[in-house]
């Protein structure tokens, strides 16, 4: 199996047959160079290779990008874009090990074309002709409309587009190849800042906007480098066309054609020409469940993050048994759900909220020092410890949280570390350590890995108020002291979300619990 293959592909009505075939002999990337109508002639690399790709080709180029979505879905496929009769030869920002041809050729015409058309093939390149014995309907020369109307085929001097573009799919690359092909100078696109994505479903996985601009930036460069690329951040639905007047056409979907619409009178406003609005419809994610959209998008890659290792864990120097994952999150956030199956899957548990309730008990080492810190008040009638009195106390002034965290965090853990030495005396393995406060306490270097529980935040309050009988006012300002949800993530070698079903939340943890013993099989 090679981890970057090229598919030279001259009939697009083969790609069904294909990508089964192709997925057993790539793990990483597929480039595919279409050359509609052509078959690979002897001695005429160039003329094959200055092929120019036209608009009225887009609809096969996003029929092959949904083809892949449900045959190579784990594959980063990239069909080449030549938009221009600049270069004769085949370049990719990846070296090709493999060549794959969608017809037969000779032994000799496939080595002369990997060596005069592909700049950047690996040494030594292979190459193999995928040939199911299809009906000779199928490998015909396909029928391409030419007869388009003349607006449809039009190309512009400048173009722009904008969105997330968090973690590149084939719905981007779809909207991308459209704008490619109607553009001949400059391609603006407008990616998305941090203010216009706190309403997206699990934003807090989107990837940091400079990043997202790199990955753009690496695959526009990749598919078609005879273009000029512009990729800026944006805080709002306008970005640059609120004021640029050299941009003559916009790339949109479906769903985002009313933001198009508001450009265009924001311009009109301003002085500035309308711009040609060009939507691209929306394509089905054959992949997608009931709680994610029926539309390739990032929000469901983002759902299919939830359980998977997003970082390496710190073993470093550390003995691996036993085994101790950190489990975090928010306040109502779902971690005592999770360990519960944490706990039928084999863990054992270490609950440290449960460990911090009893050192509040009279005899306990933390009682004598709460009371001392915070007064007789706190104390019921039976000489225990009103922990809402105290609540009300601690999250209405951060000086006196501080103060009783000074008190309680060493405790909790010295109890938790003692309870984990006894597990593992016991013969335990695996030890999830559950602490609300992993994070604030900076406990991480206890623990091999973390894994976090978050809700959005308006969950999260309806929650609060629920379980705690509590105000608006009194769950968010209990939510306010913990640290968010990003920081939660930034810590975390696995996330989980308790947003949706039960059952949602047993096949992440399920996944994670997997792809864990994976691991540890390794080490």
């Amino acid at each position: 199996m090679a981890n970057t293959v090229l598919l030279i592909l001259t009939n697009s009505s083969k790609v069904g047959k294909l990508l089964p075939v192709i997925q057993r002999h790539v793990s990483k990337t597929l480039y595919i160079q279409y050359f509609p109508d052509k078959n690979l002639p002897s001695g005429s690399y160039s003329s094959l290779l200055q092929w120019k790709l036209l608009p009225n080709h887009y609809q096969k180029i996003a029929n092959i990008y949904a083809l892949a979505t449900t045959f190579l879905s784990k594959i980063d496929v990239r069909i080449l874009i030549s938009s221009t009769k600049k270069s004769s030869l085949i370049s990719t920002v990846r070296p090709i090990e493999l060549v794959i041809f969608d017809r037969n050729y000779s032994k000799e015409d496939a080595k002369m074309f990997i060596k005069n058309c592909i700049k950047n093939s690996a040494e030594p390149c292979n190459f193999i002709a995928i040939n199911d014995h299809q009906d000779p309907d199928e490998c015909s020369p396909e029928n391409l409309d030419d007869n388009i109307n003349n607006n449809e085929n039009k190309i512009y001097n400048n173009t722009v587009l904008g969105g997330t573009f968090d973690r590149l799919h084939n719905g981007h690359k779809i909207l991308l190849s459209k704008a490619i092909l109607k553009c001949s100078n400059k391609l603006t696109v407008g990616v998305t800042d941090s203010s216009m994505i706190s309403r997206k479903i699990l934003w807090e996985l989107i990837e940091p906007c400079e990043k997202r601009i790199n990955a753009l930036r690496e695959f526009l460069n990749d598919v078609n480098p005879n273009l000029i690329y512009d990729i800026v951040p944006i805080n709002d639905i306008y970005g640059p066309t609120k004021y640029d007047p050299s941009f003559e056409m916009i790339v949109v979907s479906e769903e985002t054609q009313r933001g198009a619409a508001k450009i265009n009178d924001l311009r009109l406003q301003k002085g500035l020409n309308q711009l040609d609005i060009e939507v691209v419809k929306l394509v089905e994610d054959s992949h997608h469940s009931n709680n994610e959209e029926s539309k390739i998008s990032s929000s469901n890659y983002r759902i299919r993050l939830l359980g998977t290792r997003l970082k390496e864990p710190n073993i470093i120097g550390k003995s691996l048994k036993p085994y101790i994952i950190g489990l975090t999150g928010g306040i109502a956030s779902g971690k005592s759900s999770v360990a519960e199956k944490l706990k039928s899957l084999g863990a054992e548990i270490v609950h440290c909220d449960k460990l911090a309730h009893d050192l509040y008990n009279p005899g306990q080492q933390c009682f004598n020092y709460v009371v001392e810190n915070f007064g007789q008040q706190i104390l019921t009638s039976n000489g225990q410890i009103d922990r809402k009195a105290l609540a009300n106390i601690v999250f209405s002034n951060k000086e006196e949280l501080d103060k009783l965290n000074r008190i309680m965090w060493p405790a909790i853990l010295d109890v938790a570390i003692s309870k984990i030495k006894e597990l593992q005396a016991q013969g335990a393995e695996i030890i999830v350590m559950e602490a609300a406060v992993l994070i604030q306490a900076k406990w991480q270097y206890v623990c091999h890995e973390i894994w976090t529980c978050i809700i959005p935040h308006e969950e999260a309050v309806k929650r609060v108020m629920e379980r705690n009988n509590l105000s608006k006012e009194e769950a968010e300002m209990r939510i306010k002291v913990q640290p968010s949800n990003v920081e939660q993530v930034n810590e975390a070698t696995v996330v989980l979300s308790t947003l949706w079903s039960h059952d949602v939340t047993l096949s992440q943890v399920q996944k994670a619990w997997e792809l864990l013993n994976q691991f540890l099989s390794k080490q």
